[in-house]
C-alpha cells in the first residue's frame, strides 16, 4: 500500500516535552505502576523527535517505539514498521497528531495502521490539541492545526476501533478489536 501524503509538513509539530497523555493516562489508572506493568511495548505513532516520553517509559521497563515520518529517518521507521509487524505493541499513543494533519485520507492511514500495528485488545490514546475550537482548520507557522474539539475525533476513530471519549481527561481511549 502506497502512503498517502500530506500537503503541509508535521515536522515543526514536535515538541521538546513529556507529552500529556501520558500524565493522563497514569491519572486514568490510578494506579499507573500496575497499568505499566502489564505493557511491554508502546507505538509511539508521531512521537516526534525527542525521546522524553522513551525515557520515562524506559524507567517502568516498558519500550516505546517512536514511528514519525517527519521526525525519524526512514531507516529508523522502517525499523519500527517491521518490529510492529512483526510483533504488534501492547498499546499505543498517538498524541497531538490527527489535528496536524488536514488530509481525512492520511488520518484514516494513521488508524488503519495503529489497529494494525497494536495488538488484539491492546488499547491506544488519542489525545489533541484543540487550538481555537472553532473547527476551522488553518495553517500555522507550525504547519497545519484544525482547532477541533477533542471529542469531535470520536466518529473518526470508531470507524477504526472501539472507543469512548473520556471527557475529564479529553482523551479517546480505543480498543483494538
Amino acid at each position: 500500500m502506497r502512503p498517502t501524503t500530506q500537503a503541509i509538513s508535521s515536522a515543526k509539530t514536535s515538541q521538546n516535552q513529556l507529552p500529556a497523555v501520558f500524565r493522563r493516562i497514569n491519572k486514568l489508572y490510578g494506579r499507573p505502576d500496575l497499568f505499566w506493568a502489564g505493557v511491554e511495548t508502546v507505538l509511539d505513532y508521531g512521537g516526534g523527535k525527542y525521546d522524553k516520553l522513551t525515557e520515562v517509559l524506559a524507567e517502568q521497563g516498558v519500550q516505546n517505539l517512536i514511528y514519525d515520518p517527519f521526525n525519524r529517518s526512514a531507516d529508523h521507521n522502517n525499523l519500527v514498521r517491521e518490529l510492529v509487524t512483526t510483533r504488534p505493541a501492547s498499546c499505543g499513543i498517538c498524541s497531538n497528531v490527527l489535528n496536524v494533519i488536514k488530509e481525512p485520507a492520511v488520518r484514516r492511514e494513521i488508524l488503519a495502521n495503529l489497529k494494525r500495528w497494536v495488538e488484539p485488545g491492546g488499547y491506544v490514546f488519542f489525545t489533541f490539541y484543540e487550538g481555537d475550537k472553532t473547527s476551522r482548520g488553518k495553517r500555522t507557522s507550525k504547519g497545519w492545526q484544525a482547532n477541533r474539539p477533542s471529542k469531535s475525533y470520536l466518529r473518526e476513530v470508531k470507524r477504526s476501533f472501539y472507543a469512548s471519549y473520556l471527557g475529564s481527561e479529553k482523551m479517546i481511549l480505543a480498543e483494538v478489536t
